[in-house]
């Protein structure tokens, strides 16, 4: 009886492992990184977030410099990727007026994977990258938010 209890016993934890180990195999990895901000506008995004994760304020024609700690993001990219987007641009409105926007996240390499750069443009537009780029490298490829001299 108890041989038999014993061995029912170890069937079961086998059975368990098998389970969690095909569970770790279909996992992706996933890599956190800072959230920074870069603006092409000329009113400061106070406050984002992406997923619900908090951005920092970006001023006029700025950011890019500094981020807030962290996201997820998966190792790898895979078609179809998009994240949230909302922010405002007057917190001191109450209650305050959150702009929400949902947006494909390009595709990116595993050595890409710096920090996740929300850029907000004129007319409500944003986009995201990531990437171990910041706006002043000449192969930015969104370019700088500072105003060009005319």
């Amino acid at each position: 009886m108890e041989k038999t209890i014993f061995s029912i016993f170890a069937r079961a934890c086998k059975f368990l492992c098998l389970v969690v180990l095909a569970g770790c195999a279909t996992q992706s990895s996933v890599g956190a990184m800072d959230i920074t901000g870069i603006n092409y506008t000329d009113t400061v995004v106070e406050a984002f977030t992406v997923n619900g994760y908090p951005g920092p304020n970006v001023y006029p024609h700025g950011g890019g410099a500094g981020g807030v700690c962290c996201i997820s993001v998966p190792d790898a990219w895979k078609p179809g990727m998009t994240v949230t987007i909302r922010w405002t641009d007057d917190r001191n409105a109450n209650p305050a007026p959150w702009k929400t926007r949902v947006v494909e996240v390009p595709q990116y390499r595993p050595e890409d994977m710096g920090h996740f750069a929300v850029h907000f443009f004129p007319n409500d537009e944003v986009k995201v990258l990531v990437t171990m780029l910041y706006p002043h490298h000449p192969d930015y490829p969104l370019g700088s938010p500072k105003r060009k001299a005319k």
